[in-house]
């Protein structure tokens, strides 16, 4: 086995992929896996890889079409090359389909080259990028070739909820949705920077996605440190907010804007971690507030302000203004794992005290109360927008999640944390 290093553009992996397709002798199997693909080098290869796919060598694609990198023309222009082809999404837009990995294989020898390139012009030819090749002679090599071979397999071979085989059907539905865009807008998109194509706002967000998910472990915490000084400037922001509407009172039914004005989502997490409120008692409803300052860092995690409409009902000769969103919630216990309740949740801002809550009367069944920790994770999925999971004190859970509410929630014993 021989390593060496390409690091272009000192080395262009677009001039080394090409010999190696036109070589003599031809490679008796080639994947290519690549997280974008430009369509002006998809055309550069056609040729190549059709006469190899007509002398019977083995071709696999895989590609990746999050962040708008890969367009309706070079999907089919792929399959158009009559090989076998996946197209690799995860249904949650924080988990990129990302790698870059091009495998060629002989009767005696084997190449893996993997790196960061893409096969865009930039990727394989103008930008600067570097990537390991890995050479294999065979049989002496085939352990480790193998071996390399099980731990890519992911990629090399993909399967699952996030894998899908490129058809003319498949490739139909993903138009319609609006999942990928034209060649000219992917490629604004890889020039501009711009990591999410918006859907149109007509029928395609009612065609339901094809893509599934699998499970990913959470990251570590955010470090207590970093968290709260995003904190801090969330309150600075709503502390100018207010210093500035003082004394004037912000119109009731004014679209409601209660953190700050001109934010950016600071984070995009995993998951959310709050101590619970005290839920049980006679007359306490079950409702659990999320921190006001915990929802500006991630608007876009709780679905605000896109999601919610405005409902007013009248109470005491005064207008209350909510802002509600009913999303599905599968919520369940780490205690009573098989029993899952999938229902309507209501999430609302009380606009006139600034209240964000979550009504969660299953938390209450399974026994949540105060001090008790919940995990909630948007999970997009076609059952239900959300995750809640309840750990309660005592459990091995509960004291591995009481280490992410690292944040105090203000006039109040509990805390909060994201990963």
């Amino acid at each position: 086995m021989n390593v060496t290093y390409i690091a272009q553009p000192d080395e262009q992996l677009g001039r080394i992929i090409g010999d190696i397709l036109e070589a003599e002798p031809s490679p008796r199997r080639v994947v290519l896996v690549s997280a974008f693909v430009g369509l002006q080098t998809a055309l550069r290869y056609r040729d190549a890889i059709v006469d190899l796919r007509r002398q019977g060598t083995e071709v696999r694609a895989v590609v990746g079409i999050d962040l708008g990198g890969t367009s309706q023309e070079v999907l089919r222009e792929i399959l158009s090359w009559g090989v076998e082809a996946f197209v690799i999404k995860h249904r949650l837009p924080r988990h990129t389909f990302h790698p870059k990995v091009y495998l060629f294989e002989w009767p005696d020898r084997a190449e893996i080259i993997i790196g960061s390139h893409n096969i865009t012009e930039g990727g394989f030819f103008g930008n600067y990028e570097g990537s390991a090749r890995i050479a294999y002679e065979l049989p002496a090599d085939r352990e480790v070739y193998e071996a390399a071979q099980r731990q890519l397999q992911r990629f090399l071979d993909p399967r699952g909820a996030t894998a899908y085989r490129l058809t003319e059907e498949f490739l139909a539905l993903l138009v319609a949705r609006g999942d990928v865009p034209t060649e000219a807008e992917a490629r604004r998109s890889r020039a501009d920077g711009v990591t999410e194509r918006r859907r149109d706002a007509g029928g395609a967000e009612a065609l339901e996605s094809p893509f599934g998910v699998e499970p990913i472990q959470n990251p570590p915490p955010l470090p207590a440190r970093i968290l709260e000084g995003l904190l801090e400037g969330v309150r600075q922001r709503r502390r100018q907010v207010r210093q500035r509407r003082h004394p004037a009172r912000r119109p009731v039914g004014a679209h409601p804007e209660p953190m700050g004005e001109g934010r950016g989502d600071a984070i995009a997490p995993a998951s959310f971690y709050m101590t619970l409120p005290t839920l049980q008692g006679d007359n306490i409803p079950g409702e659990a507030r999320i921190p006001l300052e915990a929802m500006e860092l991630a608007q876009e995690f709780w679905g605000w302000p896109n999601e919610y409409t405005r409902d007013e009902g009248p109470r005491g000769g005064r207008g209350r203004v909510y802002w509600n969103w009913r999303p599905h919630w599968r919520v369940w216990s780490v205690e009573e794992p098989g029993n899952v309740v999938t229902q309507t949740v209501r999430m609302y801002m009380y606009e006139n005290s600034s209240d964000f809550r979550f009504y969660v009367r299953p938390l209450v069944n399974a026994g949540g109360d105060l001090g008790d920790v919940v995990r909630i994770t948007r999970v997009a999925q076609p059952d239900a927008e959300y995750e809640c999971v309840l750990a309660r004190r005592g459990t091995p859970e509960y004291r591995s999640w009481i280490a992410f509410c690292t944040q105090p929630v203000r006039n109040s014993d509990r805390r909060f944390g994201y990963a």
